[in-house]
């Protein structure tokens, strides 16, 4: 992780010492918002700032880390977007810390971003004290995706805990169905642990792990969640490697797999379905209490031209907008981070979510931590998940990277 931190440090160096760099005019968004739900809540806050009296454009990539990737390039290139649509965790402190992102006081000020949303959601969007992103929505991460029908022709009821889970596989691969759809990427590997992590020993496990505790790093409940992840694999198909999270979810919807973990950008693969709770369901891991949760937003890079920094200004108020916030949520399918939004402003999975959090014990995502333990998290699970090492090295390697 080092090496990531020093490219973007020299990144910044690079901008600073251009010989005449050209004035940016373009302006536009970075991100990796591609599902139907996402590009449904994209143009909602497009909209928006249309309305304010901006011009529009975006450059879309397939995953967050393509996106991250195209922006370092144009900072060095002298050419940045004006913001970077990503969870606001390691990334932005990276990026903040290498002096990328544009101090955004005075609109923030200007523009009461503060006023309808928490302290601690404001402090997402900040570097030491400073406004450096917006935060617009907040992910719960560990949601379980069914399909009802497969799971019904099969005879089996919607598990309720880890256990009924466990036992409801075989019987499902029996019925000659995926009983369970897992992508081909690090960071999805990365979310099915999360869960197994959950159901092995809770949010003390979890948030232990996460935070690097070295007794808990260290201990046997991450070397069980290890194992459990392990047991997993028999229950997949031959054809996840390399697959995309889309692709991954159609695989439940149209009833060749029972159930998918994932975040709740891929409520809007089952569409086609009708209404959550018929045909498809989605839930929050039911075997514990416990939320992981990550904010998602709008980082804005430091740029020179005067038409750039306004129309920063428009997009934080365009997003920022809590009426806008909120029916931008509704199409994803998540929380805004507004507390002006209500129980009654949702349905199916995001109601679900805001019912949940009233009551539920919440935890930072890897996602929204410092890169290196995603990174860690990431490399060791992938790792084991396919087969290049077994479970005392992926429990090693854990150690190694996370207890501190």
């Amino acid at each position: 992780m080092q090496e990531v931190k020093t490219i973007v440090a020299a990144s910044a160096m690079a901008l600073a010492v251009l010989p005449g760099a050209p004035a940016i005019a373009d302006g536009d968004v970075s991100h990796n918002w591609n599902a139907e739900n996402e590009a449904a809540a994209l143009r909602i806050f497009r909209d928006k700032f249309v309305e304010l009296g901006g011009e529009w454009q975006d450059t879309a990539f397939p995953d967050t880390q393509a996106s991250i990737s195209s922006v370092k390039t144009r900072i060095i290139g002298g050419n940045p977007p004006m913001a970077l649509q990503s969870a606001l965790g390691g990334v932005m402190q990276e990026f903040a810390e290498a002096g990328l992102l544009q101090n955004m006081d005075d609109a923030a000020a200007a523009g009461g971003w503060g006023d309808n949303i928490s302290e601690s959601m404001a402090a997402v969007g900040k570097h030491d004290g400073s406004w450096v992103a917006v935060p617009v929505f907040v992910d719960v991460i560990n949601w379980l995706y069914t399909n009802n029908d497969v799971l019904a022709k099969a005879g089996v009821s919607p598990p309720g805990t880890w256990d009924e889970f466990k036992a409801s596989l075989p019987v499902l691969q029996d019925a000659g169905v995926i009983p369970l759809a897992v992508g081909g990427q690090d960071w999805q590997e990365g979310i099915l642990f999360d869960h197994v992590v959950l159901a092995a020993g809770g949010a003390a496990l979890y948030d232990g792990m996460m935070s690097g505790d070295p007794e808990v790093v260290k201990g046997d409940g991450v070397r069980t969640a290890l194992e459990e992840l392990a047991g997993l694999r028999p229950y997949t198909d031959e054809g996840k490697s390399g697959r995309s999270w889309n692709d991954t979810a159609t695989l439940v919807a149209t009833g060749q797999a029972a159930y998918f973990f994932m975040g709740p950008w891929a409520a809007g693969a089952f569409g086609d379905l009708g209404e959550e709770g018929g045909s498809w369901s989605c839930r929050l891991t039911p075997w514990d209490n416990s939320l992981t949760v990550v904010a998602d937003g709008f980082q804005f890079i430091k740029v020179e031209d005067e038409a750039d920094r306004a129309a920063q200004v428009l997009l934080g108020n365009a997003v920022m907008d809590p009426a806008t916030q909120i029916a931008a949520a509704s199409a994803k399918g998540t929380l805004p981070v507004t507390t002006a939004a209500t129980a009654s402003d949702f349905d199916g999975c995001p109601a679900k979510a805001v019912d949940a959090m009233a009551g539920a014990t919440s935890m930072t995502h890897w996602n929204g931590r410092a890169a290196d333990v995603g990174t860690a998290v990431k490399d060791a699970v992938s790792a084991l998940w396919n087969e290049a090492i077994d479970v005392d090295a992926a429990h090693e390697q854990l150690i190694n990277n996370l207890a501190m």
